[in-house]
Formats: C-alpha cells, sequence, structure tokens
C-alpha cells in the first residue's frame, strides 16, 4: 500500500496530512464542522426519490408523463465525451477508476444501480473544471467519494470510509479527506444525483408491458442489469444516450428469456417508445462485443479455451438472430 502526504493548489479544497488515518464510527458525523449539517438532509431527500424510479415495491403505478420526463431529461444532459475521447490521460484514468468501482461494488455485494450512479457521478465529475488530472491523488480520491455518495443514495448499510478503499486502492484517504471531497463533487454536479439511467428506463418499461409480476420478471432485470455493468467500464457507452442503452439491452434479454413473445414486445416498445432502429443496432452489436470480450477473457483465465469455439457461436447466432428480427 502506497502512503503519501497529498495537498491541492486549489486553496479552497486542501488537503493537509490527509491519508492513512484511523476511522471510528463518530467520523460519519457530517455535523463535524466542515459544513456537513446539510448534507445529510439532502442525501436522505435524494434517496427518496430515486427509489421512486428504482423500487418496484413502492409504486406499482405508472403516469402518462413518466417516460416524458425521463426523455425530456435524458435530452438537457450536457454531453462531454467528445473531450474525454480525445485526451488518452482521461480515458485512462476513467478505465482504472471505474473497474475499482466494479470490484469494490463486487466485494460489499452493492445493487446495479450503485455502481451505475458511481459511474455516472464520477464521468460528469471527470469533465468538470474541478478535476485535477495533474494530481496522482485526485482520481482515486474522487473515485472513493463517488461510490461512497453512490452507496449513501443506493444502500441500506455503507461501510465506513476506511473500510470502502479495498480492492487494490493505491492511497488511503481519512474520513475527513473523503467528505470534503464529497462536497466538491456535489457542488461541481449542482447536486443534481438523480440522472437518468438505464436502470430507469428498464423499471419503467417492466410496469408499461404489464411484466412487474410476470414470472420472469427477476430473471428479466437480473440480465438486464448483468448487460448494463458489463459495457459501463468502456468509455464508448457513452456515446449512446441512457434510453437507446436500455432499449438495446432488454432486446437482447427478451430474446433470451422469452424468445416465443420476444418479437411482441418490441412491437409493443415502439408503441410508446421512440426508437431509432440503426442506433439499436448500433448499441446492440457493441454491448455483444464487450460480452464476448469479457466472456473470453474470463474463459482464458480460467484455461477454458476448448469453450472459445463454442461462445463464438452462440455470440454470432445472437447478432444474426437480431439483425433477422428487427
Amino acid at each position: 500500500m502506497k502512503n503519501e502526504n497529498v495537498c491541492s493548489e486549489n486553496p479552497a479544497f486542501s488537503f493537509d496530512d490527509c491519508l492513512l488515518c484511523d476511522e471510528q464510527e463518530n467520523d460519519l458525523d457530517f455535523g463535524c464542522g466542515f459544513g456537513f449539517g446539510l448534507f445529510e438532509q439532502q442525501i436522505q431527500i435524494v434517496k427518496q426519490k430515486a427509489h421512486l424510479f428504482t423500487h418496484f415495491e413502492h409504486d406499482l403505478l405508472w403516469e402518462e408523463d413518466e417516460l416524458a420526463s425521463l426523455l425530456s431529461k435524458e435530452k438537457n444532459l450536457v454531453s462531454e465525451e467528445g473531450d474525454l475521447f480525445s485526451d488518452r490521460v482521461l480515458l485512462g484514468l476513467r478505465k482504472e477508476s471505474v473497474d475499482w468501482m466494479i470490484r469494490v461494488s463486487t466485494h460489499y455485494g452493492f445493487v446495479a444501480m450503485t455502481t451505475i450512479l458511481a459511474v455516472n457521478y464520477f464521468d460528469r465529475f471527470l469533465l468538470s473544471d474541478s478535476f485535477q488530472k495533474d494530481k496522482p491523488w485526485m482520481n482515486q480520491l474522487a473515485a472513493v467519494a463517488c461510490l461512497s455518495l453512490a452507496s449513501k443514495v443506493e444502500e441500506i448499510h455503507t461501510p465506513l470510509l476506511l473500510d470502502l478503499q479495498v480492492e487494490g486502492s493505491k492511497y488511503v484517504f481519512e474520513s475527513k479527506t473523503i467528505m470534503k471531497m464529497e462536497l466538491l463533487v456535489l457542488s461541481s454536479l449542482q447536486w443534481k444525483m438523480n440522472p437518468v439511467t438505464p436502470l430507469a428506463i428498464f423499471d419503467y418499461t417492466m410496469r408499461r408491458l404489464g411484466l412487474i409480476t410476470h414470472h420472469l420478471h427477476s430473471e428479466f432485470m437480473n440480465r438486464c442489469e448483468r448487460f448494463a455493468l458489463a459495457v459501463v467500464n468502456d468509455s464508448r457507452s457513452l456515446v449512446y444516450l441512457p434510453s437507446v442503452m436500455s432499449t438495446a439491452i432488454m432486446f437482447l434479454v427478451f430474446k433470451e428469456v422469452d424468445p416465443d413473445n420476444s418479437l411482441d414486445y418490441q412491437e409493443r416498445f415502439k408503441g410508446f417508445l421512440e426508437i431509432n432502429e440503426e442506433k439499436i443496432e448500433e448499441c446492440s452489436n457493441f454491448i455483444l462485443e464487450v460480452s464476448e470480450t469479457q466472456a473470453e477473457r474470463a474463459l482464458m483465465i480460467h484455461g477454458q479455451f476448448h469453450h472459445l469455439f463454442h461462445l463464438h457461436q452462440n455470440l454470432f447466432s445472437r447478432r444474426i438472430e437480431f439483425r433477422n428480427n428487427k
């Protein structure tokens, strides 16, 4: 483990002797003099709002304007991914941090939405003026802060901030430093902590199609979440709006869990969701490509080379089937 004192050149954000400290339960008291009195209340408000989108049991009824609201919110997103794609340093930092957040989420068994939100926060912060890529510790600290914020929004129980820094953390930051970074992230994101994600549209679609009580509901959602998590660490996923990504994923999953009715589901989709079929096919091919690469890597790590031929056959047939059933 590497220990290093870090400081910020930004006078409004100072890190003095902030690495490797003991952490106690009362470290999580947000009224400790850092301006966190309002912080906990805001987190609870955001958590309540976020659950309206992500937890089926809270509200089984949907309103006509919900999808319009999601799509409108999606279109209002300020997309700056071009700046990210043109900067190889930022791309490398993003890959490193997202991989780490996924490992920690797996380590603690976080729900999929926690990881998706953490990556969303990190991507937006990465492109903000507050991110200083010349600071070697900034990337790690931002990743810890974003995952911590996401876990506070989505998880019932969250690890202590020191315990969160596992799975190959290069630096270990003390609690007050992470909380300062959380405030910087929140300020940079303008406290917009409930963005449109593919998972929100999965939720809406399940209710709209009347699948909320369907026997395939659990399997459908699990597979959709796995696809979403499989592509989130690939920066190319930022090219696709959440509605496009979610639709492409759901089309693929429908073919897997209920192939006899997949075409019917797609037609019903077209009745309420704006679908650019060319963009959906492009996104589907991207998802299958990433899934294929990850599956191959996993098989190679476990020495199961003889399964690769069957894997290629399966993924190739998926692509052919998708094109034929468009």
